[in-house]
């Protein structure tokens, strides 16, 4: 694959960023990825501390205010900032006491706090339909909680749409 931008060398830096949802790739050489500034290097990250492991994603510590650090699980009585020391949660109970101060944290890398998966294609359609219900249903009371009720009308209409289509048994 040749370079986009000099189109003279083999591309050997691919660049994949998703921005608004929307994919876009790049492929560059060394010599004009470094021309646009791209840094080849992989990031220094610690893997024994959770604060500085995601810290060195967002440019600062899980931990921000002494009222984070002494909120202790009520079940193993670890306290956050040992968590975030430790890289790991001591017991069951400690990611849902301190999920509240996580879920910003894996929203950001991931996107979502909710792992959907893939769907096997043996399930066929009707999973899928059943899914994407239950994401509409979701979206409409968010979109009910903010007022927006156009947007209401349409996941509402939506939704009906795919209930009429299960219950004639076209999936």
């Amino acid at each position: 694959m040749q370079c986009e931008r000099c189109k003279k060398k083999t591309a050997s830096v691919h660049i994949t960023q998703f921005i608004n949802g929307k994919k876009n790739e790049k492929h560059l050489c060394e010599e004009c990825a470094r021309e646009e500034k791209l840094n080849l290097e992989f990031p220094k990250i610690p893997l024994h501390n959770l604060n500085e492991f995601l810290g060195a994603f967002f440019n600062q510590p899980l931990i921000a205010n002494e009222q984070v650090i002494d909120d202790v699980c009520p079940n193993c009585k670890s306290s956050y900032s040992e968590i975030a020391e430790q890289g790991r949660m001591a017991c069951s109970e400690c990611y849902r006491h301190f999920s509240s101060y996580l879920e910003p944290a894996l929203r950001k890398i991931h996107g979502t706090n909710l792992h959907r998966g893939k769907i096997p294609r043996q399930m066929g359609a009707s999973f899928r339909i059943n899914r994407e219900l239950d994401d509409l249903k979701l979206k409409l009371r968010q979109a009910v909680e903010k007022e927006e009720y156009e947007k209401a009308a349409e996941i509402r209409d939506r939704i009906k749409e795919l209930e009429s289509k299960i219950d004639k048994g076209e999936v």
